[in-house]
């Protein structure tokens, strides 16, 4: 089983614009400091993938995994293609949505995610079996209560918002809601990390620690 050459971060998100709404200033910032940033999208269409297209383009996005799929036709059955972007991408870091979100499909990604790590990491079906480090889970529309971590973003938060602003068809549908919040939200957790702005983060560990996870097998704590 080989692990990446290089710092990398893979980013699965449910819709186009969760990329940016939930880590848009966390890749901006990790892609500014040279560290390959892969985004896999499940749903998307013509107008909507376009727009993506554009804002990863802003962000610094190496890889851009797109699909044809309606909103919310997200199911476990795609967590074979997850397991093929973790294969693509080889990330130390994977990146995607909080299971306590309010939105059922980011629930449902959040799980497929967990899967698909575990999965990916299996010897016995993949000669280029690949380990993941941890996962990130984001917020998007529901605060995560306890995050273990803050990322400051405030010299990547314009990138962020100009990324943002070229989802124009969610945009205009929701009002500037998704502005408001994404504005409200990185300010909140920028006073929290004594910061102008930043995004909040929990952490998690592939769960399954058996014979395919051979880092967890170890002599000694320290």
């Amino acid at each position: 089983m080989s692990g990446s050459d290089e710092e990398s971060i893979l980013v699965v998100i449910a819709h186009p614009d969760d990329e940016t709404l939930g880590a848009g200033g966390t890749i901006k910032k990790h892609t500014e400091r040279g560290v390959h940033v892969d985004v896999h999208c499940m749903t998307g269409n013509e107008v909507r993938n376009e727009e993506l297209k554009m804002a990863c383009g802003i962000l610094g996005v190496r890889h851009l995994f797109l699909s044809e799929r309606d909103d919310f036709a997200i199911d476990m059955t795609l967590t074979t293609e997850v397991v093929g972007a973790i294969l693509k991408s080889r990330p130390r870091i994977v990146i995607t949505h909080h299971s306590e979100d309010y939105n059922r499909n980011h629930q449902q990604c959040a799980r497929i995610v967990d899967e698909a790590v575990e999965w990916a990491s299996h010897t016995t079906i993949f000669e280029n079996a690949h380990r993941v480090e941890k996962i990130l889970n984001m917020e998007i529309n529901t605060l995560i209560s306890r995050p273990n971590v803050h990322v400051d973003i405030s010299d990547s938060y314009p990138a962020a918002v100009a990324a943002l602003k070229k989802h124009k068809s969610q945009v205009k549908k929701a009002d500037t809601f998704y502005e408001k919040l994404y504005d409200a939200r990185t300010r909140l957790r920028g006073v929290q990390a004594d910061c102008k702005r930043a995004e909040a983060f929990s952490i998690s560990l592939p769960e399954h620690a058996g014979p395919f996870y051979r880092e967890n097998s170890v002599d000694l704590l320290f």
